[in-house]
C-alpha cells in the first residue's frame, strides 16, 4: 500500500526556530519529538527565500530562475507538471489547506486556474492577521469563518481532512497544509505571550538591535505606524518582538501536536509520512537586517523534518539539502515517477536508511526583489559563497560579483567574510566558477 503524505510548512519561521536545533529558549516540544522519530536535516535552505518564489520552487522542481516565480504573487508557469500533478498521476488524492499566495494575494479565494492541480482545497490566498477575518474558502468559492486563531482554525480543517480520508480510504492522500504564522504580525495567542513574559531571549551573535517592526499589505496596516496596535506592542523592541515570534512558534508547535495526536487517533500513523518545514526564514537584526529574500542563513535556512513509516529514527543529517529536494523525494515515496526536467536531489533512500550519499550543493537565489539586490549562493560542503548578480541583457553572462565567503563549520554566524584571503583564492574561484555556471545553465529563456 502507497503511503500516505503529510506536508506541514510554516511562513518565515528560520531553521534555529526549534529547540532540537540548539535554541534552548524556545518551546517545541511536539516539533523535537517529530525529529527523534525521523529525521532532522541541519543544513536546509529555501531556493529563494520569498513566500510566492518557495512555493513556486516546490510546487513546479525548477528554480526561480526557470520559471520566473521571483515575486510575490506570481503564478506558476502555464502547462508546468506540478508536484500536485505527479502525485494525481501515481493516484494520489492531492489537498490543499491554508496560504497559497500564488498568483494573486488578499484573503480571498483561489480561483481552480490558479491551484497548481491539487484536486481538493480549502484556503485563501494570503492575508497577515491571525486574530481578525479569520476565513478559509472551499473549492466553490463557499467561505467558512472562525472564531479563533487562524493557527488554530487551520489545524481545524487539516484534522476534517483527515477524518474524511480514514473513513474513505480509497485512495492515498497528499495533504499540503500551509501555516501563515510565525509571519509578522506576531499575534500570538495569550496563553503563549504568557510563556516568554518577562524572557531574556538569548540574541545570535551576530545580532544588532534594529526595529522589528514590519507593515502588512493584507491588511493594509494602521497609518501612521503609531497607530497599529502591533507596533504599540513591539515598535522599537527587538526583545518583545523576538518574544512574540517565539510564542507564535509555540502555538504552531502545539498544532503540529494536534496533528500528529489525530494521526495516531485515526491509526493513520504507521501509513503516513509527515515533513514539516518552512518557506523561508526570518532575519531578526542578524547583521543589522530583517525580514527576508537574502542569502544570509537566518533568512534562506529552514527547519527540515521527515518522519517516514520504516525510515530512520532520530538520525540527524548535516547533509545540504533544499526544498527542490522534496519533489523527487516525495514522487520517491509515492512510487511514481518524476518528470526529467525538474531539479532536485532525491532523500527518499537516505530517509528509508538504504544509502548514506546525500546531495553535494545547494543553490539559492533572488533577483532583487523589492529593493534588495539580485543575488546568487552556492553552499558546498562547509563552504558559502554568494554573489551580487546583474541579470544578462542582449546575449550577455552577467555580471557576478563575490561578496562573501564564509566556513560555516567554524563560522556558523557569518562573521567572518573569508572574500579576500589569499589563502582561499583557489576555493573561491571554484566556487563562483560553479556557481556562474549554474545560474547560466537554469537562467529563464
Amino acid at each position: 500500500m502507497k503511503p500516505n503524505i503529510l506536508f506541514l510548512f510554516a511562513d518565515q519561521m528560520h531553521a534555529f526556530a526549534m529547540r532540537c536545533m540548539g535554541t534552548d529558549d524556545i518551546h517545541t516540544p511536539n516539533l523535537d519529538q517529530l525529529a527523534s522519530e525521523g529525521v532532522l536535516f541541519r543544513n536546509s535552505y529555501s531556493n529563494a527565500p520569498v513566500c510566492t518564489p518557495y512555493r513556486g520552487t516546490l510546487f513546479t522542481g525548477k528554480y526561480a530562475s526557470q520559471t520566473g516565480m521571483f515575486g510575490n504573487q506570481a503564478a506558476l508557469p502555464k502547462g508546468e507538471p506540478t508536484l500536485a500533478d505527479s502525485l494525481n498521476e501515481a493516484g494520489y488524492l492531492t489537498s490543499y489547506v491554508g496560504k497559497w499566495h500564488i498568483g494573486d494575494t488578499w484573503n480571498q479565494w483561489v480561483p481552480p486556474n490558479l491551484r497548481g492541480g491539487f484536486t481538493e482545497f480549502i484556503g485563501y490566498q494570503a492575508h497577515n492577521n491571525f486574530i481578525e477575518d479569520v476565513w478559509f474558502f472551499d473549492e466553490e468559492g463557499n467561505k467558512r469563518e472562525f472564531d479563533k486563531h487562524r493557527t488554530d482554525a487551520t489545524t481545524d480543517i487539516v484534522i476534517e481532512k483527515l477524518e474524511n480520508y480514514q473513513k474513505r480510504a480509497e485512495k492515498p492522500f497528499a495533504l499540503f497544509a500551509s501555516y501563515q504564522n510565525p509571519h509578522y504580525p506576531e499575534q500570538p495567542d495569550a496563553q503563549y505571550e504568557a510563556l516568554y513574559e518577562g524572557v531574556e531571549i538569548q540574541r545570535r551573535p551576530n545580532s544588532q538591535d534594529i526595529e522589528p517592526y514590519t507593515g502588512t499589505h493584507s491588511p493594509p496596516s494602521p497609518k501612521p505606524r503609531e497607530n497599529d496596535p502591533v507596533y504599540q506592542k513591539y515598535g522599537g523592541d527587538l526583545g518583545a518582538y523576538l518574544r512574540a515570534y517565539y510564542a507564535m512558534v509555540t502555538q504552531l508547535d502545539d498544532n503540529v501536536g494536534r496533528v500528529m495526536r489525530a494521526l495516531d487517533e485515526l491509526g493513520l500513523r504507521d501509513n503516513t509520512i509527515v515533513v514539516f518545514t518552512s518557506d523561508h526564514g526570518d532575519m531578526q537584526g542578524s547583521h543589522g537586517l530583517k525580514n527576508k529574500s537574502l542569502a544570509w542563513e537566518e533568512s534562506s535556512r529552514v527547519p527540515h523534518i521527515v518522519r517516514a513509516p520504516g525510515g530512520l529514527e532520530g538520525h540527524v543529517s548535516d547533509a545540504v539539502a533544499s526544498g527542490i529536494d522534496h519533489y523527487p523525494t516525495l514522487l520517491d515515496f509515492a512510487g511514481g515517477e518524476t518528470p526529467s526536467d525538474k531539479e532536485g536531489f532525491n532523500l527518499a533512500p537516505l530517509i528509508r536508511g538504504e544509502t548514506a550519499e546525500t546531495p553535494q550543493t545547494v543553490f539559492c537565489e533572488m533577483s532583487g526583489w523589492g529593493s534588495r539586490r539580485a543575488w546568487r549562493m552556492i553552499r558546498k560542503g562547509p563552504w558559502k559563497l554568494t554573489c551580487n548578480w546583474a541579470d544578462p541583457e542582449n546575449g550577455s553572462e552577467g555580471g557576478l560579483r563575490t561578496v562573501h565567503l564564509f566556513d560555516l563549520s567554524v563560522d556558523p554566524y557569518e562573521m567572518n567574510n573569508l572574500v579576500d584571503s589569499e589563502a582561499h583564492q583557489t576555493l573561491r574561484t571554484a566556487l563562483q566558477s560553479e556557481l556562474k555556471a549554474w545560474a547560466l545553465r537554469v537562467r529563464a529563456k
